[in-house]
């Protein structure tokens, strides 16, 4: 018998209709629910991501017997921190979102962690980029050197590219290029798909990779 595709573990009194909205027939489950819990991660019914409640009792415990079991496992925050974050990836979750997103979110979220990436915080993401921006000393304007690489984007295409590689927001880079998010995502997610990257960090690995030809070891 095949399982649901997504199990949301949660504590008692806290749900959304936005799970099941985004994802139709899951399961949503109290984690004082172990049998049915057990029933549902067996062998023969083990869901494809598993969701759970962070901060709830024993929430490190469940992440790493979910991964144990062979299910994708994304936490869920009331609250998002950096440490509970942290502690989330610690134990086995591929990702890390707020509790009650919106389903288009929680989508992609799900989508990108089942096709083996790492979904965090558009805010976490960010300032790793921006950290990423400065260690790798990625240029404000493309160099020769990264021209070539950028030749396949359109001039919008490769303006959002820039900006977000040197750490901006959606937000901000609407803000610069006087765009909409909308918009900005639109050629954001074109120029990816053109570079053969995933997310903003491979975008940054990627330019500077392209700025710094390899060196022969002496």
């Amino acid at each position: 018998m095949t399982g649901p595709t997504h199990l949301f573990l949660t504590e008692p009194g806290f749900r959304t209709s936005r799970w099941q909205s985004a994802f139709p027939g899951a399961i949503v489950l109290d984690a004082t629910t172990s049998a049915q819990h057990r029933a549902i991660t067996s062998t023969d019914s083990r869901p494809a991501v598993a969701w759970v409640l962070a901060g709830m009792e024993d929430w490190e415990r469940r992440i790493q017997a979910l991964a144990g079991e062979g299910a994708t496992v994304i936490a869920m925050s009331r609250e998002p921190a950096m440490e509970e974050l942290r502690r989330a990836l610690g134990c086995g979750a591929r990702g890390y979102v707020h509790a009650v997103s919106p389903p288009a979110l929680l989508q992609q979220a799900a989508q990108a962690v089942q096709t083996g990436g790492i979904w965090l915080p558009a805010e976490v993401v960010n300032a790793v980029v921006r950290v990423l921006s400065t260690t790798l000393d990625v240029p404000g304007n493309v160099t020769r050197a990264v021209a070539p690489l950028l030749a396949s984007l359109t001039e919008r295409e490769r303006a959002v590219a820039e900006a977000v590689a040197g750490g901006l927001s959606n937000k901000e880079v609407a803000r610069r290029l006087d765009i909409t998010e909308r918009t900005v995502k639109a050629h954001l997610s074109a120029a990816f798909r053109k570079l053969g990257v995933r997310d903003r960090m491979q975008l940054v690995v990627r330019l500077r990779m392209a700025a710094e030809p390899d060196r022969d070891v002496g």
